[in-house]
């Protein structure tokens, strides 16, 4: 028999995995350490953890036994009450990766283009892959910005897709209305991505009266401390958000995420609260590392902060800290490999991260 791999589709051998991260337990083992003592700040998540409300209420769900509502009824009248929006216009997924992964096998024929302006989640490029689509990277301004006379530019034919991040991940920054209004105008898909949109509290929902080629992308992973549940949701269109779930999987989210979820909706007030937290202790974190000689801190309107090293190996940054217990982010790629993301963690742990990266660098 030939090599197996000969029967992979071409987009598969050619892909590179999707960098991992790592769970406390294993870094911990790794690193011979005890797992209180790992300091997780490179996944951008809550580090405050699940709400007490929460686990009691998955402990007591009834129905482990039964399938999912394939059709969403409830968890889409709860989730577009807190969105503001009619239910029929949210589609719920396994994350917002899933969410991500229907759009475009609603959309891509092969070959088709996708454009992303990079750095940007380096997991859009994989999904458009595995779904056979020709990804256009244009890079972003030295400051990560979208210059929108550049992007007058672009040849859109033959693109069915535009993605945009607001803030984007891992750099921070906020979306240029003229960029994503210009988008909005052509005859193309946006997905625009607002998975740290509580973090911000800018949003372009108001786009969504007019536009119906926008479909805008949200999560329950970062401020409502559900990642490990895995839940995301898209808001669209009717026409655009009937469209995609009629190709979903019919049971994408979980009894347990659709239970957890609505008690998060339930006490918002603890979230406002968790947020209000982060972004004092982001603000606080930013003044501080702008201290650095060694670090150029860009502003961040997310729960993390991007940093570019100076005079210091970012990758050797990264690995030193690691052997301390301190996670952060490192990009090994052409654009990043110079910059560290550090997400937002509790006071305590902020203070021992720069304490640690103060060891390092001075």
């Amino acid at each position: 028999m030939k090599p197996l791999e000969n029967l992979f589709c071409r987009s598969a051998q050619n892909m590179s995995p999707y960098s991992p991260i790592e769970p406390p337990d294993q870094i911990a083992k790794r690193l011979g350490l005890k797992e209180n003592q790992i300091i997780k700040l490179d996944a951008n998540e809550n580090p405050y953890g699940t709400a007490p409300d929460v686990l009691h209420a998955l402990s007591n769900v009834k129905y482990y036994h039964i399938y999912p509502d394939p059709a969403q009824v409830q968890l889409r009248e709860a989730i577009a009450a807190y969105a503001q929006c009619q239910p029929d216009q949210i589609i719920a997924g396994t994350g917002a990766d899933e969410i991500i992964d229907i759009v475009c096998r609603l959309l891509l024929e092969p070959g088709e283009a996708v454009i992303n302006f990079t750095p940007s989640f380096s997991y859009y490029s994989h999904i458009i892959a595995l779904n056979r689509g020709n990804i256009k990277a244009y890079p972003r301004e030295s400051d990560f910005t979208i210059s929108l006379d550049k992007v007058k530019t672009i040849n859109l034919t033959k693109v069915k897709l535009v993605i945009l991040c607001s803030p984007n991940n891992p750099t921070g920054n906020l979306l240029e209305e003229p960029v994503l209004d210009y988008f909005l105008d052509q005859d193309l898909i946006v997905m625009l991505d607002e998975a740290y949109y509580e973090f911000s509290s800018q949003s372009y929902m108001d786009k969504l009266k007019n536009h119906n080629n926008l479909i805008i992308l949200r999560t329950f992973s970062k401020c409502f401390a559900l990642a490990g549940l895995r839940v995301g949701y898209g808001i669209a269109s009717n026409e655009l958000a009937q469209a995609l779930m009629k190709i979903k999987p019919p049971f994408s989210v979980n009894i347990a995420a659709e239970a957890a979820l609505k008690i998060c909706l339930q006490n918002l007030p603890i979230y406002e609260k968790q947020v209000n937290q982060i972004i004092e202790t982001r603000n606080w974190t930013q003044k501080k590392l702008s201290n650095f000689n060694q670090i150029d801190v860009f502003q961040s309107q997310s729960n993390f902060i991007l940093c570019r090293i100076m005079d210091y190996n970012a990758k050797l940054l990264h690995k030193n800290l690691e052997n301390k217990g301190i996670l952060v982010r490192y990009f090994e790629t052409p654009q990043l490999h110079e910059y560290i993301r550090i997400s937002v963690g509790t006071r305590e742990q902020m203070e021992v991260f720069l304490e640690e990266l103060e060891k390092l660098v001075g």
